[in-house]
């Protein structure tokens, strides 16, 4: 059960990433698909386990994912703010990939 909560944001937040990515271009585009696809490889890793919310990674993991999910929200309102997106999402697939270690 614990992990339905961070497999939850981490797919919505490859959904938004999708989005900026289609509404970007060029670099910005590709590093978004880039982590767009990252994202949606780590949300299947996600389905497949029971995560223990206790957990530091997990905290940690949660938290990478809201500021990440709050940030595409704001860079879809204002593309200029897409940099502060990309810099977020990185942060929050690094964060995931310490709690799937």
């Amino acid at each position: 059960m614990d992990s339905h909560r961070v497999t939850e944001l981490a797919s919505g937040l490859a959904s938004r990433i999708n989005n900026l990515a289609v509404a970007s271009l060029g670099a910005d585009s590709r590093a978004l698909l880039a982590q767009q696809d990252e994202l949606a490889n780590q949300t299947l890793a996600l389905i497949a386990r029971d995560l223990n919310a206790d957990t530091e990674n997990f905290q940690h993991a949660i938290a990478a994912l809201q500021a990440a999910t709050d940030a595409a929200d704001h860079a879809g309102r204002q593309l200029q703010r897409v940099g502060d997106a990309i810099k977020l999402t990185a942060k929050a697939i690094s964060a995931v990939a310490k709690l799937l270690a």
